[in-house]
């Protein structure tokens, strides 16, 4: 007989991003997938990430608003900083991920209006 396991609602993704040092030598940086929300098009957490590869240890979330708007936190002092006076402002980690969505789509399954 035959088991099936359930996928596990993790991931890892080694993105190659300007490192932390003062000459920005590209370096990889790893995401782990900590939590996925199983109805991702619902407002609230879409997912969350840990990103190693930097001087420290950083999360990053990716929250869907009640209007269906995408916006990014990261806890790394670049987003912290300018991300307070600057809304618009993405850090190296974000800009990532977000570059790496547009390259293999929206990570965000979305439900047809004809089913809805």
């Amino acid at each position: 007989m035959t088991t099936t396991h359930p996928k596990p609602s993790f991931a890892l993704i080694t993105l190659i991003l300007p490192g932390p040092d003062r000459k920005r030598v590209p370096a990889p940086y790893h995401f782990h997938v900590t939590y996925r929300n199983p109805e991702p098009g619902e407002p609230g957490c879409v997912m969350t990430w840990e990103v190693l590869g930097g001087r420290e240890l950083y999360q990053i979330a990716l929250e869907r608003t009640k209007g269906g708007e995408h916006i990014w936190h990261c806890t790394c002092p670049d987003a912290v900083y300018r991300g307070e006076d600057h809304t618009a402002h993405h850090c190296k980690h974000v800009l990532g991920l977000m570059d790496l969505f547009d390259t293999v789509g929206n990570p965000v399954r979305r439900v047809p209006a004809s089913a809805a």
